[in-house]
């Protein structure tokens, strides 16, 4: 039985130099993503999550700290 026909995903972009658009600081490793902001529930409202449509680029530190979405 021949081996079943297998795709291997596309490389993951390299990251990209410049300024990030969360911090504002010069990196080597962006990486672009959407920004997300989240409002923690409390007793008089409800959890609220909000993805941005526009596409940033945001270093590695703030990929580690921030609420985001990677571009996929």
């Amino acid at each position: 039985m021949p081996p079943p026909d297998v795709t291997p995903p596309p490389p993951a972009p390299a990251p990209a130099t410049g300024t990030c658009e969360s911090c504002g600081s010069e990196a080597d490793d962006l990486a672009p993503v959407h920004r997300v902001y989240v409002t923690p529930a409390a007793w008089d409202t409800e959890e609220r999550v909000d993805v941005v449509d526009d596409v940033e680029r945001w270093c590695f530190p703030c990929r580690s700290l921030y609420p985001h979405q990677p571009l996929d």
